[in-house]
């Protein structure tokens, strides 16, 4: 049976209109809970340096005590260039808005592989890497493959970003405040700009394909598993006026 605990930290601002505090404390957390949606960091590669961008402000996560405590019971604190952030390996994904040209045919020899430099960070927490659909290039989108896993060995999931719109829209310039995420149906059609139109449901299977293909038939991948692929669609979101404060480490 629910309790009529309520939540510490939210209380009601106003008694003449709805307020979330007023539920039960487990429905309190279930509604934090499902609001929750992972953060988005985004990465650049340029002339061989990568960086990491500061994630949106989570102003949901500074609502009040509970959802401060939501936000950061599955979060561990990781440095990121000289910037600490809280982050959820598992949930939270790297985007990888742009890139030096893809090398053709790259392969994993740890002998004389050259990673990127630039912004210091923990490989094994990048997990999930998002790509542009363009980024993928056309079937069977080996290289790019190659080339992600071996700049992010740890990775577990592909998320492609496809932008929302016609077949064959380019990619969204967008930052971490403006980019929005939403799920793609499989029935839907994509398309990279100069390529034939092909349902998501296929691109999906050619990744997967080509991952395991890769996996197979390369030497050097030990410990790398087989990738899930999920795709998004994206659009822009508005900027928010204001920054409701921080909750990365740097500024406590």
């Amino acid at each position: 049976m629910m309790s009529n605990k309520h939540a510490p930290g939210a209380t009601q601002a106003d008694s003449t209109k709805p307020s979330i505090a007023t539920l039960p404390y487990e429905i309190q957390v279930a509604i934090f809970e499902a609001a929750m949606d992972p953060q988005v960091f985004f990465m650049d590669i340029t002339n061989d340096i990568l960086t990491f961008s500061r994630p949106a402000d989570k102003a949901l996560g500074l609502a009040c005590q509970l959802s401060r405590e939501i936000y950061l019971k599955s979060k561990t604190l990781y440095e990121f260039g000289d910037q600490f952030h809280w982050l959820d390996p598992g949930r939270d994904i790297f985007y990888l808005s742009r890139d030096d040209p893809v090398p053709r045919a790259q392969r994993p020899n740890y002998l004389d592989i050259k990673l990127p430099g630039g912004d210091k960070f923990d490989r094994r927490v990048v997990q999930n890497v998002a790509l542009d659909l363009q980024y993928m290039g056309h079937h069977p989108r080996h290289d790019a493959i190659v080339r992600v896993w071996t700049v992010f060995p740890h990775i577990r999931t592909i998320h492609i970003l496809v932008p929302k719109g016609p077949p064959q829209t380019p990619a969204l310039q967008s930052t971490p405040d403006t980019l929005a995420l939403s799920a793609i149906p499989s029935t839907q059609v994509v398309a990279l700009p100069g390529h034939d139109n092909e349902l998501w449901l296929a691109v999906r299977y050619q990744v997967k394909k080509v991952s395991t293909r890769i996996l197979d038939t390369e030497n050097g991948w030990h410990g790398r598993c087989t990738l899930d692929v999920v795709g998004h669609f994206t659009s822009l979101r508005g900027t928010p006026q204001r920054q409701l404060g921080s909750i990365d480490g740097e500024e406590h």
